[in-house]
């Protein structure tokens, strides 16, 4: 039985024997590496030029300009229907905002051009209507004038002509020549005679009371 034993122990010995071996090779093939503060860093390169990442760059700062602020708040908080637009369109619509994007100094300097150019077409406008006006106003005061200087006429010549009648009953002889004419300015003519006979500010019956012939028949 003691030599049973031994056996036993022996194993167990070359059991853990072997055991210790195998770990330690694991050990040295996997050696503790202690953490560093500062890991080692690979050296510069320059950036690579890519042109498709430019355009695709381009494009993602048009549309962010178009949008007026990120593409995807707008896209994902404020959703609105936007109308289908062709590949064509889509891509006239991408070239219209990175023109003004990179052109916007000249837009600028072009709508101010513009907006000038309208102030001074509106200027020219209202100095144009306000001449006008002016004229306008003008030829009205010289009709409202003339219009006075007309009344006053007949005035004259109605009182000459109511006159000249109250006249005729003082003669003992009447001649042609006394007998007075309901004209103006001693011109005998459809229109001097209505002139006088008329007067625009009455109507007919207002106007046949102030004739002296009907005052008397009255």
């Amino acid at each position: 039985m003691p030599k049973l034993k031994y056996k036993e122990h022996k194993k167990e010995s070359s059991r853990r024997h072997r055991h210790s071996s195998s770990s330690s090779k694991k050990k040295k093939e996997n050696p503790y590496k202690p953490p560093t503060l500062y890991e080692e860093e690979e050296g510069w390169l320059p950036p690579h030029h890519d042109n498709d990442a430019a355009w695709r760059q381009r494009m993602f700062e048009a549309m962010m300009d178009d949008e007026g602020q990120d593409p995807f708040y707008s896209s994902y908080e404020h959703v609105q229907p936007t109308p289908a637009m062709t590949d064509e369109e889509h891509r006239q619509h991408i070239v219209s905002g990175m023109y003004k994007r990179t052109h916007a100094e000249e837009i600028a300097a072009e709508e101010k051009r513009k907006a000038h150019k309208e102030k001074k077409k509106a200027e020219r406008q209202a100095e144009k209507e306000r001449m006008a006006r002016e004229d306008a106003e003008r030829i009205r005061a010289h009709n409202v004038y003339k219009q006075l200087q007309t009344l006053k006429q007949v005035e004259t010549h109605r009182k000459e002509y109511v006159d000249r009648w109250d006249s005729l009953e003082r003669l003992k002889e009447i001649h042609k020549k006394d007998i007075p004419w309901p004209v103006m300015n001693r011109e005998f003519s459809f229109e001097s005679v209505k002139a006088f006979l008329v007067d625009p500010k009455m109507n007919f019956d207002e106007t046949k009371k102030t004739d002296p012939r009907e005052k008397r028949k009255g």
